[in-house]
């Protein structure tokens, strides 16, 4: 009898989360939700594709009279730039970065740090809590986009010497080894504090899931840690953890947009929103070549807003008791 006890209580999980199935009805009746998964889809898929959905290369210039600065048309269907660069493979690019930089931060940042320390710190407690906790702590008291600017500001000055170590021991160039180098510099400089709010959002969920009867007869059987951690509190903060995540991507994505911008992260040649923005954002550029900032800002702008209207949706769907509406 207690054995079918324990069985019971230990299959609780995967019984609650059943009706999560249901969470994608009520998802696919939130329209402006589907709205935005289409466009961050689009964005992602035209991200990862760049070299083959782009009509040109982004970085080919044309300097004759009449090419510099075009409206949209036919041939160039966002314009051109000032060196007579297409408009719309410049933004394809620059989703690319994007794509890539908060992949790459959100997996590193969020997952393996946010996910994992978060679920340590939550169901060991004690000293382990205290030490992770203090330093998401101290972390989270910072001026963030200070201190990146900060970290990204000192290392540029040893890229061009790391990009001519690349160019003459292995096959890569010199421009893209100075590309890779910025962005791994912007990534690593946002890495440690994107998980600081991940990790307190499941360490939350951890403190309170541990204290469950299914997770005190698992120990109780003589599970192992990672087991309890993976099997049964996992599934358990996963909601919330996804909630928080997907509100916290726009704020990852405009980290390296901002550094872009501020002239700290991807310089030109090389496609990001951030160039692409700060080179139309003068008003009188504006006034009179519209299209160069109107096509460059736009695309980013909806990727925030979609996110954040996920976000949104997320709660609703995933956590309706987070939702005091």
């Amino acid at each position: 009898m207690a054995v079918a006890e324990s069985s019971a209580i230990l299959a609780a999980p995967e019984a609650n989360t059943r009706p999560r199935w249901a969470a994608l009805r009520v998802l696919a009746g939130k329209k402006l939700a589907l709205i935005a998964v289409a466009y961050l889809l689009l964005f992602y898929a035209v991200g990862l594709a760049a070299p083959l959905v782009a009509p040109y290369d982004p970085n080919d210039q044309n300097l004759r009279v009449g090419e510099t600065r075009q409206g949209p048309s036919a041939d160039h269907w966002l314009g051109t730039d000032a060196l007579g660069r297409d408009l719309l493979s410049r933004v394809i690019y620059s989703a690319r970065t994007t794509v890539l930089f908060t992949v790459v931060v959100v997996v590193t940042g969020g997952f393996f740090l946010g996910l994992g320390l978060g679920l340590l710190a939550g169901y060991r407690g004690g000293w382990v809590d205290t030490a992770i906790m203090r330093v998401g702590e101290v972390l989270g008291g910072l001026p963030t986009l200070i201190l990146i600017l900060a970290i990204t500001a000192a290392f540029r000055t040893r890229i061009t010497d790391l990009a001519y170590w690349f160019e003459d021991h292995t096959w890569v160039s010199f421009a893209e080894a100075k590309t890779f180098l910025k962005f791994t510099i912007i990534a690593g400089a946002t890495v440690p504090f994107a998980w600081v709010g991940s990790a307190r959002i499941v360490r939350s969920q951890a403190l309170a899931i541990r204290e469950l009867a299914y997770v005190t007869a698992a120990e109780a059987m003589g599970a192992s840690t990672w087991r309890v951690i993976v099997r049964h509190i996992l599934p358990g903060v996963m909601p919330l953890f996804i909630v928080g995540l997907s509100s916290s991507m726009a704020g990852m994505a405009g980290a390296e947009v901002s550094l872009s911008y501020l002239g700290l992260g991807i310089d030109p040649p090389a496609a990001s929103f951030g160039s692409l923005i700060s080179e139309a954002g003068f008003i009188r550029t504006f006034q009179q070549y519209p299209h160069l900032l109107l096509g460059a800002a736009t695309p980013v702008v909806l990727f925030f807003y979609a996110w954040n209207l996920l976000g949104d949706a997320l709660v609703d769907v995933l956590e309706p008791r987070l939702n005091l509406r």
